[in-house]
């Protein structure tokens, strides 16, 4: 598996998965937008033959990382690549002078939530119906 830079070309495989995998997907308008932010980071996830298994992205706001998404796809599940991508986005964010890491998760997604507690986020509090007017998203914070 190779974590490299989005490219133009991984635009649709990225839609895909924000509109197979997440809660609340960006539209190609909003990925689009939030790509021409010169303080926003997208690496994609591919497997050896080239196909792009995931994706994930932050934006940097003064000295801290958002992390917008991390997403992957099913067939790269519990193949260690959701923590490929994240220990990518937070050596990105380091170099880039990032204090803090800050993100938000759907309170129901325990394998992601594991993930993050593995990886050192810590739980900082619960934002009640974030998702879609319905869901919980618990917002999680690291130091670099």
């Amino acid at each position: 598996m190779e974590v490299r830079m989005y490219k133009t070309k991984d635009k649709d495989a990225v839609l895909r998965m924000e509109r197979a995998y997440l809660d609340s997907p960006w539209s190609e308008t909003v990925l689009l937008n939030t790509l021409r932010n010169p303080d926003t980071v997208m690496v994609v996830a591919e497997d050896n033959i080239g196909t792009a298994i995931g994706y994930g992205s932050f934006s940097k706001v003064i000295d801290e990382a958002h992390i917008n998404n991390i997403c992957v796809d099913s067939k790269a599940r519990r193949k260690g690549a959701g923590g490929i991508i994240l220990r990518r986005i937070e050596r990105i964010a380091v170099e880039r002078g990032c204090e803090k890491i800050l993100l938000e998760v759907a309170a129901d997604n325990l394998e992601a939530i594991g993930l993050y507690k593995k990886f050192g986020y810590k739980e900082l509090y619960v934002r009640p119906k974030y998702y879609n007017g319905i869901k919980d998203a618990v917002v999680m914070r690291k130091e670099t």
